[in-house]
């Protein structure tokens, strides 16, 4: 297995991918869909697994907002069900949050299972005193990379969400 940077030739196997992780995967794709429509993927932060010329896997990070500051938000992670629970999703977690550390970035964002993602440093955002309004839940969580500073507080919100 492979880990490398998306290309635009991917764009199919990256959907079917995301399909088959959420059995059906309409919200995620839409999610897909439109953070690329608006242009909002961070560069170097869309990365696919590839095994024997096949995408099995994939993570996407966009642009959010902190009060005002650029966060990057993870979302969504997707696995083709035959590889799940064999590394792949843990690999490319791994080396996005590098990466997005290498850039430096103060924080990463998610939603997303809060049994899963703490094995990669991730926390509840609100004692940290960065709120997701929508969801006020383990769910919504940070992960603090080296750049970190305790004033990166204040509500969040993905960069595909309406402003409104």
């Amino acid at each position: 297995m492979i880990v490398r940077e998306a290309r635009p030739r991917d764009v199919d196997a990256i959907e079917d991918v995301v399909a088959e992780a959420f059995g059906g995967g309409e919200a995620e794709l839409e999610i897909v869909r439109a953070i690329r429509t608006l242009g909002i993927v961070v560069p170097g932060l869309e990365l696919v697994a590839e095994e024997d010329g096949a995408v099995i896997g994939h993570v996407l990070v966009s642009e959010g907002d902190l009060d005002g500051r650029g966060v990057p938000a993870v979302a969504p992670v997707s696995v083709r069900p035959d590889r799940q629970r064999a590394g792949v999703g843990s690999v490319l977690m791994t080396e996005v949050l590098a990466l997005a550390d290498a850039q430096g970035w103060s924080l990463v964002a998610l939603l997303g299972h809060p049994s899963y993602y703490p094995r990669f440093g991730f926390e509840p955002g609100r004692p940290l005193g960065v709120v997701y309004p929508p969801v006020d839940s383990p769910a919504f969580m940070v992960r603090r990379l080296s750049a970190y500073e305790p004033s990166w507080r204040g509500q969040f919100r993905f960069g595909w969400e309406s402003s409104s």
